[in-house]
């Protein structure tokens, strides 16, 4: 590989690195403070207006929606946070991994198909909302394009597993590939070491 697509491939492998583990991290942090909070959100109002709560009931009344569809849209929320942290976890963790960049397209894939099912159904209950649309699409597309980039990289080199070399990834990989020795040859070098020091201490001193 020349020096020019060897400092091309580098530059992929920092940008979707970076991509990928703060795209997780925000993944993950919007999914706990906006998509979890308004499926709780939701649940507590359905919960306070199936007990009469007047303000509750008011509540549903100027939104325009049932107690039912209340409970469905926080199932929802619910279902597509955990899903958001599920991924942003796994991106987040293997940001640096581009022998994984197969799963994670497909995993961010599934989320993006998700989270437009979830846009079309607010959508269609007039519920949407722009800051939510916002964050809920373009968030996977970014994290989409540093995964092609990996994707590059695995093409390119498809024996390649970290993205970005570190000492610890080398000392990982080392100790992985040391030969291990089996439970009879541990033994056997055991009796041996002790056969030695055996004699070493029943020989006379000269």
């Amino acid at each position: 590989m020349d020096p020019m697509d060897r400092q091309k491939q580098l530059r992929w492998a920092m940008n979707g690195k970076m991509i990928l583990m703060f795209g997780g991290i925000f993944m993950i942090f919007t999914a706990v403070t906006s998509t979890v909070m308004y499926g709780i959100n939701f649940f507590m109002i359905a919960q306070e207006a199936s007990k009469n709560t007047s303000e509750y009931v008011e509540l549903l009344k100027e939104a325009g929606i049932s107690i039912g569809l209340a409970r469905g849209l926080g199932i929802c929320f619910l279902i597509v946070g955990i899903c958001e942290i599920a991924v942003g976890v796994w991106a987040a963790w293997n940001s640096n991994r581009v022998d994984k960049s197969a799963l994670t397209f497909k995993l961010i894939v599934s989320l993006l198909i998700l989270e437009v099912l979830m846009q079309i159904f607010l959508f269609i209950t007039r519920m949407m909302n722009l800051g939510i649309l916002f964050s809920a699409v373009a968030l996977p597309l970014l994290m989409l394009w540093g995964t092609r980039k990996f994707r590059r990289i695995a093409k390119a080199e498809p024996e390649r597993i970290y993205a970005v070399e570190t000492s610890k990834n080398k000392a990982v990989r080392k100790t992985a590939s040391a030969p291990k020795k089996s439970l009879h040859e541990r033994a056997m070098m055991q009796a041996r070491l002790e056969e030695d020091q055996s004699e070493d201490t029943d020989s006379p001193i000269k």
